[in-house]
């Protein structure tokens, strides 16, 4: 199985209100709870100019396909931790 892995390098591309697709590019970093609902975390990379190096937060709903073009390697440390999707507080 295919697992995103923080360090991947990816396009993401997303639905805007008016029905069109926007492209973020850059490396994930993992899931960030906002709320009730969960977003991706990429930092930006040099296609989004001064931009680059900032992390963006994307709504998970928001995400119409990602693209993979350099899958992160899992660490030894990665594979302790086996992650349910349920948050436990």
């Amino acid at each position: 199985m295919i697992e995103l892995i923080p360090g991947s390098k990816c396009v993401v591309y997303l639905t805007t209100t008016n029905e069109e697709i926007a492209k973020v590019s850059g490396t994930f970093e993992g899931f960030v709870p906002v709320g009730e609902d969960s977003s991706l975390c990429i930092r930006l990379d040099e296609n989004h100019g001064d931009k680059k190096g900032l992390i963006r937060l994307i709504p998970v709903n928001m995400v119409a396909a990602i693209d993979v073009i350099e899958l992160a390697e899992k660490k030894e440390s990665d594979e302790k931790y086996e992650d349910t999707g349920h948050y436990y507080s």
